[in-house]
């Protein structure tokens, strides 16, 4: 039978049949009841121009085409869903960070408190008052050694007249100060009443304590006491 264009063909032996025929009339082939939709149709007119293309081509590049077209629309939702990511951005002393419409400033840096330090009132210092300076010491008996004459009073002037210079050092802050009787030592000259500070075994001890008794008696001097 001549092909005619929009003809139902046997999809066996290719033969033109009618709509609703049952069997092909040429190979007896079962060809159902239903009538061939677009694509069958389209498959039909490609294979009859293609013979080497089947029924497989159309069909192979209505999925590739239904495929394209899913994956650009899957794209197009999720780029309309999805926002660029916000750039954070640093200024001064606080953090501001754009995201989603909000506004996050970091708070600002505490300052640590200062801890003042109370100064404790010490107690008032008690100053030790300074041992008793002693009236007078004597001459230890028969003892020889070293002093520092302050002065020598006639005895004439009487023994007071001693003892008031010899107050009078003690005042000045001279100690172990007492008064010798002359006559009675070798190495002095007889009839005086002789004043003096500080028993020394030697010469040298003597010497260190000169200065601060002329500090209270210019004219004071070393003397061996010999009895």
């Amino acid at each position: 039978m001549k092909n005619e264009p929009g003809a139902l063909h046997c999809p066996r032996c290719r033969s033109v049949v009618q709509s609703g025929q049952e069997y092909c009339l040429e190979c007896g082939g079962r060809l159902g009841h239903a009538r061939p939709g677009p694509v069958e149709r389209a498959s039909a007119g490609v294979n009859e121009r293609h013979p080497w293309a089947g029924a497989w081509l159309l069909p192979a590049l209505l999925g590739l085409a239904i495929a394209v077209l899913g994956t650009g629309a899957a794209i197009a939702i999720s780029d309309d869903g999805e926002e660029p990511n916000a750039i954070s951005t640093a200024t001064g002393g606080s953090l501001t960070i754009a995201e989603s419409g909000s506004t996050l400033t970091a708070p600002e840096p505490s300052v640590p408190t200062e801890t003042k330090t109370v100064p404790t009132t010490e107690p008032p210092t008690t100053t030790a008052a300074p041992p008793a300076n002693p009236a007078a010491v004597s001459w230890p008996r028969n003892q020889r050694g070293w002093t520092i004459v302050l002065l020598s009073l006639p005895q004439a002037n009487g023994r007071s007249a001693a003892a008031g210079k010899a107050t009078e050092a003690r005042t000045g802050g001279l100690r172990r100060v007492g008064i010798l009787n002359s006559s009675r030592y070798a190495s002095l000259h007889p009839g005086y009443y002789v004043v003096f500070t500080g028993v020394f075994e030697t010469e040298a001890e003597a010497a260190s304590a000169l200065q601060r008794a002329r500090a209270v008696f210019p004219t004071a001097y070393q003397r061996e006491i010999v009895p």
